[in-house]
C-alpha cells in the first residue's frame, strides 16, 4: 500500500511515545472524572443556589405561618368522635401543630351539586378542638366527573376505588367543589392542598402524567378557592419522590419546571415535597435527581431558585425512615429511625430557613398491618404509643439552634488543583503528540486508494457504534479528528450526510448526566481541530484577489457582496440569540437551544466557508448532503414496507428515522430539490442520482405531509422555473430539457397520487383548526416578549403558560408551526427582521446565480430552501436542530462564489 506510516528503524521509538500518550490519556480520563465529581459536589453545596432568606419563618409568607411539625392522618378509620378526639389530642400533646387530612371529592359530592358535609363538619370541629391546624388535601374524583378513559365498566364496580384518583374531565367541576368547600369552612380551614402526587401513577388516572394539565387544574381550583376564601393559602400537590421521567412517573424537579413553564407560580403559595430517607442517614449529602434521600429537598429548592421562585417556601409534608422489613421505602432499625428523625429535624431547623414545616408520613395507617406504611406509624397495631413519638415530644420542646456551616475552602482548593493538574497534563500530552510523525502519517494516508480509506472509516464507525465506555467514545473522536485532519472536507461530508440522523445519537455518560451527541455534531466536533488549523493559515487579505481571479471585476464585486452579507447574517443571528437571553428563565433549555440552533449551524457555516471554497468541493459536499437524505428515505421506506409508520385519516404514513411523519417530510422536502439540481450537473453519477431522487420522492409521498406536498413541492418547482427563465441567454439544451421534463412529470404524478390516495386526508380540516389555535396562543406569547422573544429553545419552556384550554391542545410543542411566529416567538421583532434580511439575500442570490451547468446545484439549493420555507407556513423552518443545521449549510454553499456567479 502506498504511503508507509513508519520509517525504517522508527518503530520502537514511536511505540514508546504511543505508550506514553496512552498513559497520559488514562490519567487525563481519571482527572476528568475527579474534576466532574468535585464540580458536582461544589454545585450541590453552593449556598447561593439556595438563596436562603434572612426573614423569620413566621413572617416570610402566609404559607410559612404554620407550626414546624405536623403529621398526615387518616381520620376516616375511626368509628366514633371519641376515638378521633383521643388520637388528635395525643398528637397535640406530642408536639405536632398541624394534621394533614385527605378529603375525597367522590364521597363529598357523589352526584353533581349533591354535597354530603356531615363527616367533614365533625372532623374539622374536632381538629380545632384539639388545638391543631387542619391542612386539607382536596383529591379524588366522583364517577360522574371523570373522563371515559378513567371509568371502570360500571359505577358500582368494586374496582372503582383506584379510578377515584383520576382528575376530572373538566377542571371547572373540581373548582366548583373546592369553592364550595372553602366557602363552607373558611373560618376553620386556611391551608388547601390541590390534589396529591400528580407526578406518579395512578394519581393522574389512566393517562400519561401531564404537568401542564395539572397546572390547569391548579389554576382554576386556586382561583375558585381564593374567591370563596380570601385568606386561603394554596398548596401545590405534594410531589412523590422518583428518579423517572417517563409516561407514568416524572421526577419532582422536571414536573415543577413544567409547572413554572405553564405559568402556575401565581396559583400556589408553597411547594410540597416528600423527602423520605430511603435507608440513608440525614448526613447523606447527595442532593440531585438520581439520589432518593432526605436532602433531596435541597435539589428541589435549587430548581425553584433557578426558576426565579426563591420567595416561595417549601413544605416537607412527608419525611422519615421506615422500620418495616422488606419495605419499598428501604428499612432501618428502630434505633436509627428515631436517631435519623431527630437529626433531620435539628438540621432542617438550623440550616433550611426556606423550609416552612416538616410532616411525618402518617400517624396510624388506615391499612392492614402488613402494609409498608405501618413502618412509619406512631402507634402500634394494638393501639399503644410507639417509642418514636418521644422524638417529636423532645423536638417540640427544643429551641432552634444554628449549626456551624461545614463548608470550607478545601473543595475549592481541590477543584483548582485538579484543574491545574489537568491543564498541565493536557499541555504535556499535546507536546508529546507533536513528537509523533502525525503529518507524515496524514500525508501517507492521503495517498491511500479509496477502498483503503473506506475500510478505515468503516472500522472506526463500527467501533464507535458499539462503544458505550466514555474513554473509548472520546478515543474514537480523536481518531476521527486525525483522519479528518488529513482530509478536512471528509469531516464536513460526514456531518452533512448525518444531519437527518439526529435522533440516532451517541449517549456519553458523564457524572450525574448524559450528553446525547448526534452523529453530525460528533463529526463536526472532530472537524474542529482541522478547521482551527486552517483558520490560522487563512490570510484575510487574500480574499478579494481570490474572488477577482474567478471572474471579471463586476462578478467579483457581486460575489464579495453576497459573501459579506451572508457573514453579516450569521453574525446577526448569533447576536440576536444572545440578546434573547434577557427573557430566559430556564437556562438549561436556553443553553441547549443555543448550542443546537446557533453554535452548531454557525460552526457548519464557518467550516464550509473555509474548507469548501472550490466549486468541486462544494458539489462534493452537496452530494453528501443529498446522500444523507436519500439514506434516511431508504431507511424510512424499509420501515414502511415492513409495516411501520402511523395511521392517520385512513393513511399509513411513513415515519422514518424521526418520531413524526411531518418531521421526516421537512427534511426530505429539502433533499429532493438538491438531488434534482445535482442531476443537471452530474455525469457518471446520473443513474444513481436518478434512483435516489425517485426514492426520496416516493418516501416524501408516503409521509402524506400536506404541507410538503401542497406547499413545498410547488414552491420548489416555481424556483426551478424562475431560474430557467431568468436570463435571455438561457438556452434549453438537452440536459435542461430532460431536467424540466422530470420536474414537470414529477409534479403531475405527485398531484394525481395526492388526489387519488390522500383525498380523505386532504379534506380533513381538523389539523388546520389546531394550527389556528397554536398560532393564536403563539401570538399571545410574542405579545408578551415582543422585542427579543424567548430565545432558542425557549418555546417549549414558555408556550404552555399561554396555552388556552382545548382537547387538542399540546403543551409539549417545540415550535409555533409557522415560520413567522417561529422567529417572532423565539427572537422577537429582531428575529423577524433577520428573517426578512435572509429572504432578501436569497432573492439576490437567485437573481445572480443562473448561468452555466454548474449553477444548477445552487438553484437546487435555493429550490430546497424555498420548499422548506413554503412548508414552514404551517410547520417548522429552523426550529428543529437538523433543519437549522441544514439551513446554514445551504447558506454557506450559496455564499461561496463560483464560476457561475454573475
Amino acid at each position: 500500500m502506498p504511503g508507509s506510516f513508519l520509517r525504517p528503524g522508527a518503530v520502537a521509538q514511536t511505540t514508546i511515545r504511543l505508550i506514553h500518550l496512552a498513559i497520559l490519556y488514562a490519567i487525563l480520563c481519571y482527572l476528568g472524572v475527579e474534576i466532574a465529581l468535585t464540580f458536582r459536589d461544589l454545585r450541590e453545596h453552593d449556598p447561593s443556589s439556595l438563596q436562603a432568606t434572612s426573614e423569620p419563618r413566621s413572617l416570610s409568607s402566609p404559607a410559612s405561618q404554620i407550626p414546624f411539625l405536623g403529621v398526615t392522618v387518616a381520620l376516616e378509620q375511626y368509628n366514633t368522635p371519641q376515638d378521633r378526639l383521643q388520637a388528635l389530642n395525643r398528637l397535640h400533646e406530642a408536639g405536632f401543630g398541624w394534621v394533614r387530612q385527605r378529603i375525597d371529592w367522590s364521597l363529598i359530592e357523589p352526584q353533581p351539586g349533591e354535597f354530603h358535609w356531615t363527616w367533614t363538619d365533625q372532623v374539622l370541629t374536632e381538629i380545632a378542638a384539639a388545638g391543631l391546624v387542619p391542612v386539607i388535601v382536596l383529591d379524588g374524583s366522583p364517577f360522574w366527573a371523570r373522563d371515559s378513559v378513567d371509568r371502570p365498566s360500571s359505577a358500582s364496580s368494586q374496582n372503582d376505588l383506584p379510578w377515584r384518583l383520576a382528575p376530572p374531565a373538566a377542571p371547572e367541576t373540581f373548582a366548583r367543589f373546592a369553592a364550595a368547600f372553602a366557602l363552607r369552612y373558611q373560618d376553620t380551614v386556611r391551608f388547601y392542598q390541590i390534589w396529591d402526587e400528580p407526578n406518579i401513577a395512578p394519581h393522574w388516572g389512566n393517562r400519561l402524567i401531564d404537568p401542564v394539565a395539572y397546572a390547569r387544574l391548579l389554576r382554576v381550583a386556586a382561583t375558585a378557592v381564593r374567591a370563596a376564601d380570601p385568606d386561603a393559602v394554596i398548596l401545590a400537590a405534594a410531589l412523590a419522590p422518583t428518579q423517572d421521567r417517563g409516561h407514568t412517573a416524572i421526577e419532582e424537579g422536571f414536573f415543577l419546571q413544567r409547572l413554572y413553564a405553564a405559568g402556575a407560580a401565581p396559583y400556589f403559595d408553597a411547594v410540597l415535597i416528600q423527602p423520605y430517607g430511603f435507608g440513608t442517614a440525614p448526613e447523606d449529602a447527595r442532593s440531585r435527581v438520581d439520589a432518593l434521600n432526605f436532602r433531596r429537598a435541597l435539589w428541589v429548592r435549587r430548581v425553584m431558585v433557578a426558576a426565579g421562585d426563591a420567595q416561595t417556601p417549601l413544605w416537607a409534608v412527608r419525611f422519615g425512615w421506615n422500620r418495616q422489613v422488606q419495605d419499598p421505602y428501604k428499612t432501618v432499625s428502630m434505633a436509627n429511625q428515631s436517631r435519623f428523625t431527630q437529626q433531620a429535624i435539628r438540621h432542617a431547623r438550623a440550616n433550611w430557613p426556606w423550609l416552612a414545616t416538616m410532616g411525618w408520613p402518617v400517624d396510624r395507617p388506615n391499612a392492614p398491618s402488613s402494609h409498608p406504611t405501618w413502618g412509619f406509624s406512631l402507634v402500634t397495631a394494638d393501639g399503644n404509643e410507639h417509642a418514636l413519638l418521644s422524638v417529636f415530644i423532645e423536638a417540640a420542646q427544643t429551641a432552634t439552634e444554628t449549626e456551624p456551616s461545614a463548608t470550607t475552602g478545601l473543595p475549592y482548593l481541590r477543584f483548582a488543583l485538579l484543574l491545574l493538574a489537568g491543564g498541565f497534563l493536557l499541555w504535556w500530552a499535546v507536546l508529546k503528540s507533536r513528537t509523533l510523525p502525525l503529518r507524515h502519517w496524514q500525508t501517507a494516508y492521503r495517498t491511500w486508494p479509496l477502498p483503503g480509506k473506506f475500510a478505515v472509516w468503516a472500522l472506526l464507525l463500527i467501533i464507535y457504534y458499539q462503544a458505550v465506555w466514555p474513554p473509548l467514545i472520546i478515543l474514537c473522536w480523536l481518531s476521527a479528528a486525525f483522519l479528518i485532519g488529513a482530509e478536512p472536507l471528509v469531516g464536513l461530508m460526514i456531518a452533512a450526510a448525518a444531519l437527518p440522523f439526529h435522533f440516532q445519537h451517541k449517549e456519553l455518560p458523564l457524572v450525574g448526566a448524559v450528553w446525547a451527541v448526534p452523529p453530525a455534531q460528533a463529526a463536526l466536533l472532530a472537524t474542529l481541530p482541522a478547521l482551527f488549523q486552517h483558520a490560522l493559515r487563512v490570510k484575510v487579505g487574500r480574499l478579494r484577489p481570490t474572488l477577482k481571479s474567478i471572474n471579471p471585476i463586476r462578478r467579483s464585486r457581486i460575489a464579495f457582496r453576497n459573501a459579506h452579507c451572508a457573514n453579516l447574517l450569521v453574525a446577526a443571528w448569533i447576536l440576536i440569540s444572545l440578546l434573547a437571553a434577557r427573557n430566559v428563565w430556564h437556562w438549561p433549555g436556553y443553553i441547549v437551544g443555543l448550542w443546537e440552533f446557533v453554535v452548531v449551524p454557525a460552526l457548519l457555516y464557518t467550516g464550509i466557508s473555509l474548507l469548501a471554497s472550490e466549486p468541486r468541493q462544494q458539489q462534493t459536499l452537496l452530494t453528501a448532503l443529498f446522500a444523507g437524505g436519500a439514506l434516511a428515505a431508504g431507511v424510512g421506506g424499509i420501515d414502511w414496507l415492513i409495516g411501520g409508520g402511523v395511521s392517520v385519516d385512513g393513511v399509513r404514513r411513513l415515519m422514518g428515522i424521526t418520531f413524526s411523519p411531518n418531521q421526516t417530510a421537512l427534511y426530505l422536502l429539502r433533499t429532493l430539490p438538491v438531488g434534482i439540481g445535482l442531476l443537471a450537473t452530474s455525469g457518471r453519477l446520473r443513474p444513481a442520482l436518478t434512483a435516489c431522487c425517485l426514492l426520496v420522492a416516493a418516501a416524501l409521498l408516503l409521509t402524506a405531509s400536506r404541507g410538503a406536498l401542497l406547499l413545498g413541492l410547488p414552491a420548489a418547482a416555481l424556483v426551478f422555473a424562475v431560474a430557467a427563465a431568468r436570463h435571455e441567454r438561457f438556452r434549453l439544451g438537452k440536459r435542461s430539457a430532460v431536467l424540466l421534463t422530470m420536474v414537470v412529470g414529477l409534479v403531475l404524478v405527485v398531484g394525481l397520487e395526492i388526489v387519488q390516495l390522500y383525498g380523505e386526508r386532504l379534506l380533513n380540516l381538523e389539523t388546520l383548526r389546531s394550527r389556528f389555535a397554536i398560532w393564536r396562543d403563539a401570538l399571545s406569547l410574542w405579545r408578551h416578549y415582543p422585542l427579543f422573544g424567548v430565545g432558542p429553545g425557549g418555546f417549549y419552556w414558555s408556550f404552555p403558560a399561554f396555552l388556552q384550554p382545548s382537547p387538542a391542545a399540546d403543551p409539549n410543542l417545540l415550535h409555533a408551526h409557522s415560520v413567522w411566529l417561529e422567529y417572532a416567538t423565539g427572537w422577537g421583532l429582531f428575529g423577524l427582521l433577520w428573517l426578512g434580511a435572509l429572504l432578501g439575500w436569497l432573492a439576490s442570490v437567485l437573481r445572480h446565480a443562473s448561468r452555466g451547468a454548474q449553477a444548477w446545484y445552487r438553484i437546487g439549493l435555493m429550490a430546497a430552501l424555498a420548499a422548506g420555507f413554503a412548508h414552514a407556513q404551517v410547520d417548522a423552518f429552523a426550529a428543529l436542530p437538523e433543519l437549522a443545521a441544514w439551513n446554514f449549510t445551504g447558506l454557506a454553499l450559496l455564499s461561496i462564489p463560483n464560476g457561475s456567479d454573475v
